[in-house]
C-alpha cells in the first residue's frame, strides 16, 4: 500500500504545484497513472538519457541497493558489537571513548567524512597520503568487470554511510543491554553456569535487539537520503546520482529535473524503504526470543 500511495500522492502534489494541473483533472487521470506506473512501469522518457526512465532506474538500482545494504550491514554490526563492548566495560576508559566517538559520528555530516577521505587519503586526490586500497572519486568498477575492484570502490562508501547508523545502534544497544541484564532469560543462563561473555553475547544481546532493529527500520528514510549524499560524494553511478538529485535539492537551479524523473526517484525510494522495513521486521521475529515465544 505504501509503495503505491506515496508515489501517487507525490504525483498529485507535483503536478498541481509545478504544472498547475487542476485537481479534478489529476483525480480523473489517476487510473491511467496507476496503470502506467505500477502495471506497465511506464515512467516516461527523457531526451537527456535517450532511453526510458525505467531502464535508467534499473541500470543504477544495483549501485543504490548494494550501497544501502553494505552501509546497513556495517552500521548494524559495528553498532551492536561496540555497544556490547561498552556495556561490558561500563565506566571504563573504553566505554568513555566509544561514547565520545558515537557523539562525533552523530554530529558530523557524513559527506564531511567522505570529502575528508577523498581530499587527504584517496588515490590520485589525497594531499597527505594516497592509500591505494581506498575508494576514489569516480573510481567505481562494476561487479562484472572485477569483484575485487568493485569491492575496492564500495568499501569506503559503505563505511561513510554506516557512521551515523553505527553511532545510533551503539547508543541504543548499550542502553538496552543495561535494561535486560536482570531479565529472566539472562538470569537463567547465569544460574546454569554459562560464562559471562556467552551470557552477554547469546542471551543479553538478543534480548536487547528489538529496540535496535526498530531503530534501523525507522531510520530507513534517513539512510536513503544519506545514500544520495554518498553517491554524490564518491560519484557512484546509482540512479539517485545519475538523476542529479542535488539539482532540485538546491545545489544547481540551472536545470530542474522534470516530474517524470522525480516520480521515478520517489518510486524507487518508496520500494527500497518499504522492503527494508519489512525485512527488519522479519529479522526481529526471527532473532528476538520473546517474539518467538508469542
Amino acid at each position: 500500500m505504501v509503495i503505491v500511495l506515496t508515489p501517487t500522492i507525490a504525483h498529485v502534489v507535483l503536478s498541481a504545484l509545478r504544472d498547475g494541473t487542476p485537481l479534478h483533472t489529476l483525480i480523473s487521470g489517476l487510473p491511467e497513472y496507476l496503470s502506467d506506473t505500477f502495471l506497465h512501469l511506464r515512467l516516461g522518457y527523457d531526451g537527456a538519457y535517450q532511453k526510458q526512465l525505467s531502464t535508467v532506474m534499473f541500470d543504477g538500482l544495483w549501485v543504490d541497493v548494494s550501497l544501502l545494504a553494505g552501509g546497513l550491514i556495517v552500521g548494524v554490526v559495528v553498532g551492536l558489537f561496540t555497544g556490547l563492548a561498552s556495556a561490558t566495560r561500563r565506566g571504563k576508559p573504553a566505554d568513555h571513548a566509544l561514547t565520545i566517538g558515537s557523539a562525533a559520528g552523530l554530529s558530523i555530516p557524513i559527506y564531511w567524512f567522505g570529502f575528508a577521505l577523498l581530499a587527504f587519503f584517496a588515490p590520485q586526490s589525497g594531499s597527505l597520503l594516497q592509500i591505494p586500497i581506498l575508494s576514489s572519486y569516480g573510481g567505481y568498477r562494476s561487479w562484472s568487470d572485477s569483484p575485487l575492484l568493485w569491492l575496492r570502490s564500495m568499501w569506503v562508501p559503505w563505511l561513510v554511510l554506516a557512521v551515523p547508523l553505527a553511532a545510533m545502534c551503539f547508543r541504543l544497544t548499550r542502553a538496552s543491554l543495561f535494561e535486560v541484564l536482570d531479565a529472566d532469560l539472562v538470569r537463567t543462563a547465569r544460574a546454569k553456569g554459562v560464562r559471562e561473555k556467552l551470557v552477554m553475547r547469546r542471551h543479553a544481546l538478543r534480548a536487547a535487539l528489538p529496540p535496535v532493529i526498530g531503530l534501523v527500520s525507522a531510520s530507513m528514510a534517513l539512510m536513503v537520503t544519506n545514500v544520495i549524499l554518498v553517491e554524490t560524494t564518491f560519484r557512484l553511478p546509482g540512479f539517485f546520482h545519475e538523476a542529479n538529485v542535488g539539482q532540485f535539492l538546491g545545489e544547481d537551479q540551472s536545470h530542474i529535473p522534470n516530474n517524470d524523473i522525480v516520480q521515478a526517484l520517489i518510486l524507487e525510494a518508496a520500494v527500497i524503504i518499504t522492503v527494508t522495513m519489512f525485512l527488519a521486521d522479519l529479522v526481529l521475529a526471527r532473532l528476538d526470543p520473546r517474539a518467538r515465544l508469542h
